[in-house]
């Protein structure tokens, strides 16, 4: 039960976090900065839809 909790809660951070860094990334000015961005939000969502598949 706890652990189902924790997975689920890890997958939210993660989906949270994927949504809110590519919402930076569409405002971002900077090349530089996007791809630091982007490559956030690739871990983020590779996170995430590991952890989806656990639940």
């Amino acid at each position: 039960m706890l652990k189902s909790v924790l997975l689920k809660g890890k997958y939210y951070y993660h989906l949270f976090q994927y949504h809110h860094i590519e919402m930076m990334q569409q405002d971002c000015l900077s090349d530089e900065l996007k791809c630091e961005l982007k490559v956030k939000s690739l871990y983020h969502n590779s996170k995430a839809i590991e952890l989806g598949a656990r639940i």
